[in-house]
């Protein structure tokens, strides 16, 4: 799956509004990924002929304001995720470090049960 290739409406297993977030190792905090603003992230199952030796689900996140693919990260069996704060939830793919801040709780439980 490509920025070019969006997973279908309907092939999501959760959607919800948040803020995309990359650790920054250098000063020790989390940073708005590319600019920051609001995204439509979601879990969705990835089509065995589009995994390529990849997981079967992948997190995408598109940022509202100007459709830009931000989040495309596929998920793994050694999957770190931590609910750090009722609305800020980040996880651990082999070195790659992302996190969301939700814009509820509610939308971090849904997130969170997909």
């Amino acid at each position: 799956m490509t920025e070019e290739t969006h997973p279908d409406d309907d092939s999501y297993i959760v959607r919800v509004k948040a803020v995309v977030m990359t650790r920054d190792d250098s000063s020790g905090g989390w940073l708005a990924q590319e600019g920051g603003g609001l995204s439509r992230v979601g879990v969705c199952k990835v089509l065995p002929s589009e995994l390529i030796g990849r997981s079967d689900f992948l997190i995408h996140g598109e940022r509202l304001k100007d459709k830009q693919v931000i989040l495309e990260c596929f998920l793994k069996k050694d999957l770190i995720y931590t609910k750090a704060t009722p609305t800020f939830h980040h996880w651990r793919v082999d070195n790659k470090k992302c996190g969301l801040t939700f814009q509820s709780p509610a939308d971090a439980r849904a997130f969170d049960r997909a």
